[in-house]
């Protein structure tokens, strides 16, 4: 080969290092959604793509609205609006007549929106909802999470949402067992109560008892 040819092949090869994303690179890459309200809509403004909006309803208001990473959520006077920056779109859960919110957290692909009468979440991967409804008598009394995992505990139980697999997962506390701590990665959760050792893990669908 010439040296001609050998400089023309090296600059070829620059050439498609340039103008060729690394696929590692692009998956890690993540989308940030801006969610915003614009007169009696609320808006999600991605990376691409066209804006995407919710129209709200009659004497319907917005109370909250708030994005992290490619998730958006906003709330208003009569239900919750979870955005998929995946499949770029709204989507929805009614609020009940007497069903007010408490608190909400939101990570960049999970949604935990607790309420006086029920828990929900929202998986933005799959743009879905899911909802577990609370006891006469239970409270939630906290919330954690980080990654791909949030936990609410309840006076009565732990429930677990993954952003890897489907729904709530819930384990349920004996007679006279208490919380002591609660450790936490992005990936998995450890609970210690006096009575046992309880961890979720994002990719398992469900809890594990440990003695």
């Amino acid at each position: 080969m010439s040296l001609v040819t050998e400089r023309s092949a090296l600059v070829l090869a620059l050439f498609f290092l340039l103008i060729v994303p690394d696929p590692a690179f692009a998956q890690a890459r993540q989308v940030d959604v801006l969610v915003t309200v614009v007169k009696d809509k609320v808006v999600a403004l991605s990376g691409g793509g066209s804006p995407v909006e919710e129209a709200l309803g009659v004497n319907e208001t917005i109370l909250a609205t708030e994005a992290k990473g490619p998730a958006g959520f906003a709330q208003t006077s009569r239900r919750l609006l979870g955005f998929s920056s995946g499949l770029h779109r709204w989507t929805e859960v009614q609020l009940g007549s007497e069903e007010h919110v408490d608190r909400h957290q939101l990570l960049p692909r999970l949604i935990v929106v607790q309420t006086n009468r029920r828990v929900h979440g929202f998986q933005e991967s799959r743009g879905h909802w899911f909802s577990e409804a609370l006891g006469p008598n239970e409270t939630v009394k906290e919330l954690h999470g980080d990654g791909h995992i949030l936990i609410a505990i309840t006076t009565e139980r732990a429930l677990a949402i993954s952003a890897l697999t489907g729904g709530f997962f819930t384990v349920r506390w004996s007679a006279n067992e208490h919380l002591e701590s609660i450790d936490h990665t992005r990936d998995a959760v450890l609970i210690r109560t006096s009575a046992r050792h309880l961890s979720f893990r994002s990719q398992i669908g469900g809890w594990t008892e440990m003695r």
